[in-house]
């Protein structure tokens, strides 16, 4: 007995005849005599009357419908399951996002991503640069859109550069004394920073101050947390460098004053999307990098 012949048994019994059977599923009739027949002959029972007014079940046919439409049913369900959590699991998608474009772009890419794909997940993985390409080469995200790590080892990683943020200094909203680089020397800063790096807090600073020629701060620790950051500046004398874009953002906006230096940025970084191999990546991982790709060139309209 096969799954079927169970199945051309019960389209017999429901529509009737081998004839209007044979129509509703698009096959031959003689072969779905062929079935049936070999369902009875396989167990040496007969299962249907043929009349000319169509068919009727004996005895065993009809104790045999009651438990093909229960098997069958038990069967359509398992695999409705299976292929559910298939496709499910082709479109999950883990996406490791630094603070610029963790701010809009990614979650903007994530939520037209799921509309276009109705079986899509996406999850949003936020962290430092570091961390964060640590995890895709441990296979823990499928790809990285963020600043690129200092000294990055470019070996099997595909890195593909998007646009470049500006950094500007923050400091506690409200102040009205003038900064100079005698204050930004003196003052204690505060840097976001890898959790697992072997790197001093000053490392992140060094080529800035040295741009501006500023003496490095002898107080600089660091945090691996945005909103932690954002705390501690708007409550002390703290500094940090921080993306633009995070001055207007809800989470900062009126507690943080953003400063440049002789009208201009204080840093820039570049802002890339990395992927594992050298490769260009297939599937849900290759849409949603030219999602990305592709808003990131209206930047205006991105982070709107």
């Amino acid at each position: 007995m096969t799954l079927q012949q169970l199945r051309d048994f019960v389209a017999v019994i429901e529509h009737g005849g081998f004839r209007a059977a044979a129509r509703a599923l698009l096959v031959s009739q003689a072969a779905l005599t062929k079935s049936v027949l070999k369902l009875e002959a396989t167990h040496d029972v007969e299962l249907v009357l043929r009349m000319q007014s169509g068919v009727a079940l004996t005895d065993p046919g009809r104790q045999l419908l009651s438990y093909a439409r229960a098997i069958l049913r038990d069967v359509d369900e398992a695999m409705a399951m299976l292929d559910t959590r298939r496709l499910a699991e082709r479109m999950t998608l883990v996406v490791g996002a630094s603070i610029d474009p963790a701010l809009t772009l990614v979650p903007r890419v994530s939520e037209d991503f799921k509309r276009r794909n109705a079986h899509a997940n996406v999850h949003i993985q936020y962290g430092a640069p570091g961390d964060l390409v640590d995890m895709l080469r441990e296979g823990r995200l499928n790809l990285v859109v963020s600043e690129l790590p200092g000294g990055l080892n470019t070996g099997n990683l595909c890195v593909e550069p998007i646009y470049r943020e500006s950094l500007f200094i923050a400091s506690r909203a409200g102040t009205v004394d003038t900064l100079d680089g005698e204050q930004f020397s003196r003052r204690p800063w505060l840097v976001l920073g890898e959790t697992n790096s072997a790197k001093q807090p000053q490392d992140a600073l060094r080529d800035v101050f040295a741009r501006w020629g500023w003496r490095l701060p002898a107080t600089v620790y660091s945090s691996s947390s945005l909103i932690a950051a954002i705390d501690e500046v708007s409550g002390s004398d703290t500094f940090c460098l921080l993306p633009e874009r995070i001055f207007s953002h809800p989470v900062a906006a009126r507690r943080l004053r953003m400063t440049s230096v002789a009208g201009q940025p204080v840093a820039e970084r570049e802002v890339a999307i990395i992927t594992k191999g050298s490769r260009h990546p297939q599937g849900g991982v290759a849409e949603f990098v030219a999602m990305t790709k592709s808003l990131a060139r209206i930047r205006d309209l991105a982070f709107s």
